[in-house]
């Protein structure tokens, strides 16, 4: 299922609005546009974790140490959704014309 990234923002949004601590980490690193995601899901998990103790430095911070070591990265442009696990805040998601998967926040 192909979706931009206008399209993907706007079908997620209730799922965003949820705990406001999620909003703030779905655009963790500021001066990136779009979506932050890792490859390991376990990493999101623990973002999430933070996340939901508004630990919100904690949680930028395994994106920032992701970014560093290159098993994160800011996702943007036509992202296509390759699953959606039941009862999961995460979704596997790549974008068009890279290989690697990343999980991002719903």
């Amino acid at each position: 299922m192909k979706l931009s990234a206008f399209f993907l923002g706007a079908a997620l949004a209730p799922f965003l609005l949820q705990p406001a601590a999620a909003v703030e980490v779905a655009v963790i690193y500021e001066g990136f546009p779009g979506y932050a995601g890792c490859k390991e899901r376990a990493d999101m998990q623990r973002v999430i974790e933070l996340a939901e103790q508004y630990d919100l430095e904690a949680a930028r911070e395994i994106i920032r140490r992701g970014l560093k070591s290159k098993d994160c990265r800011v996702l943007g442009g036509d992202i296509i959704v390759e699953l959606i696990p039941p009862f999961s805040r995460l979704v596997k998601v790549h974008m068009r014309g890279d290989p690697d998967a990343y999980w991002i926040l719903q």
